[in-house]
Order: C-alpha cells, then sequence, then structure tokens
C-alpha cells in the first residue's frame, strides 16, 4: 500500500529516483514543496508538466524544465504514478487550460488533476477538494503503482508537521484556509 491516512496527516511509501527517466514516461501525480503546507499539486504524462500555479500556466511543458527548476532550490517533491488512461495530452491541455493563475479565482493547482481524474477514471473524483482526498480514492480503486520521491534527505530530521519514518513519508493534512493563505503570500512576494 503506497498511501494511508489518519486524521491530522497521510504518508507515502517512496522510493528514491535513481534517474529522471523513471518518471519521464506514464502518469505522474506531482506533489512538490512537500515540507510546505500545503504543497503544489501538477501533472506529468509521457515526459510533459502539466501546472496552475500563482505566477502560470504550464500546458504540457518539457518535463526536463520542471526538474531544473526544483534542482536549483532542492525541492522536496515526491511522484505518484497512476494507471495509464492512453494518451490524454489534449484533455490534459484543455482541463488545465481553462483554469487562470491561482488567486485569480476560488480554485486550486488540484482542480484541473481532479477534472482530468474526473473524466479519466469516475466522475467521483471531481468531489476530492485536497490531494489526500484524491489519493484516497486513487488507492481505493488500484490507481496507484509507484511512488517516487526526490530531494527529501533533508526532510529525515524535519519539524513536527512532517517527515520520514519507516520508509514513509509523512504529511500534514491542511484545509481551505491554508490553502489560500499560501497563495496570497506568493503573490505578495511576487
Amino acid at each position: 500500500m503506497v498511501f494511508t491516512e489518519n486524521d491530522s496527516s497521510y504518508s507515502l511509501q517512496a522510493e528514491v529516483i535513481n534517474s529522471p527517466e523513471e518518471i519521464n514516461s506514464g502518469l505522474w501525480l506531482v506533489i512538490a514543496g512537500i515540507d510546505g503546507i500545503p504543497p503544489h499539486i501538477a501533472l506529468i504524462n509521457e515526459g510533459r508538466y502539466f501546472s496552475v500555479s500563482a505566477k502560470r500556466v504550464e500546458a504540457g511543458i518539457p518535463l526536463q524544465n520542471f526538474l531544473k527548476a526544483i534542482s536549483k532550490r532542492s525541492v522536496p517533491t515526491v511522484f505518484i504514478q497512476l494507471k495509464n488512461v492512453g494518451n490524454k495530452t489534449d484533455l490534459l491541455k484543455s482541463c488545465f487550460e481553462k483554469y487562470p493563475t491561482l488567486g485569480n479565482g476560488d480554485h486550486s493547482c488540484l482542480w484541473p488533476i481532479r477534472d482530468f481524474s474526473a473524466q479519466s477514471y469516475s466522475e467521483k473524483y471531481r468531489k476530492s477538494e485536497f490531494v489526500f482526498e484524491l489519493l484516497a480514492m486513487a488507492q481505493k480503486d488500484n490507481l496507484i503503482l509507484v511512488c517516487k520521491s526526490l530531494y527529501i534527505d533533508s526532510l529525515i530530521s524535519s519539524p513536527p508537521q512532517m517527515g520520514r519514518w519507516g520508509g514513509a513519508i509523512v504529511l500534514s493534512k491542511y484545509n481551505h484556509s491554508q490553502i489560500r493563505e499560501r497563495i496570497n503570500s506568493i503573490l505578495k512576494v511576487t
């Protein structure tokens, strides 16, 4: 079992990425900045990165651009491989391009992912409000194949809200107000 949860946290059994080629094919849910609450959520499909953030909408940029960006600051990131549903590049683009940057609406970075999941797997995914809810559904539906991690070594002796114990990366659950606070803080910095 890759994903587990309790009332206040969720955990992922992750293997360390040995080479970027490991995530260059297939469908991957990305949780970047896992040392922050909340983290950023995105998708990778067949070597293309899809994301809605406070700064930009990226609908199919080369994966290498994203990997270069997180390597500059050693951003702790996990990649969860999901059962592939075939080539859905057009669907992914439309799911991500319909949302403006964060802060210009009530949506979060999860919304295009839940839209894509609803159209690719089951309409019930549209009801997920947080990544841990989406992951719980995916685990129950046997959609999670494997979890990989990058730049998490520094988290082994991390603050109590998250860390790595017994081979699992443990993350704190969060709420809507924490999402809004994080988006607002990013917008103030830029």
